[in-house]
């Protein structure tokens, strides 16, 4: 009796532990993202704009407008929004051919919204848009960069929402908390203000 009691113990034991692992791999199913907060990036000071994204604010101002509603910093993570995210960040990662548009040394990278081929950024700043037509706050998505492991610079979206700030890859079609990605972060735009960036 005290044999199958232990049994019975560990085999919940097992099971809880698996239920936790599940909880944490939100990159999968996308169903377990309400129990787990992935914390939200800390912004430092102000940081130099990336070139190409300055060029692209001068091209396409309204794409970096002032939000009118910059007290909506986070948004609530419903299921219904959380689908969105993957809905977008999966239909952008099949329409745009990855490529990467730089042709050489101290050339400016060209930032191009809805291409038909483009890098890391023009993905990122494809599913700003599509988000942003879809209801979401501009103020709650911010275009970020930092360092991939192999030290090549890398651009994605960040969605802030009050569970923490989810990464739109253009990578992977899962949604991951910041922090379980392999970024070496460096800034992230502002919130308050599309054309300015701080570092993190």
């Amino acid at each position: 009796m005290r044999k199958a009691k232990v049994l019975i113990a560990a085999a919940t034991a097992i099971w809880a532990m698996s239920g936790t692992v599940q909880a944490l791999n939100l990159a999968g199913t996308g169903t377990h993202f309400k129990k787990v907060r992935a914390g939200l990036i800390r912004e430092g000071g102000w940081s130099v704009s990336p070139m190409g994204h300055v060029m692209f604010c001068q091209a396409r101002p309204a794409e970096c407008r002032k939000p009118s509603l910059v007290h909506v910093t986070r948004v609530s993570m419903t299921g219904g929004r959380f689908a969105a995210l993957r809905t977008i960040n999966t239909a952008v990662n099949r329409a745009i051919i990855p490529l990467n548009d730089r042709s050489g040394p101290g050339v400016i990278d060209q930032w191009s919204l809805e291409p038909r081929a483009g890098d890391c950024e023009d993905f990122a700043i494809t599913k700003r848009h599509r988000l942003i037509a879809a209801g979401w706050p501009a103020s709650a998505l911010r275009l970020a960069i930092g360092r991939l492991p192999s030290g090549e610079g890398h651009a994605v979206l960040i969605a802030r929402t009050d569970k923490g700030d989810y990464v739109l890859d253009n990578r992977t079609d899962d949604i991951r908390p910041w922090r379980q990605t392999d970024i070496r972060w460096l800034s992230m735009q502002s919130g308050a203000n599309p054309q300015f960036w701080r570092s993190i």
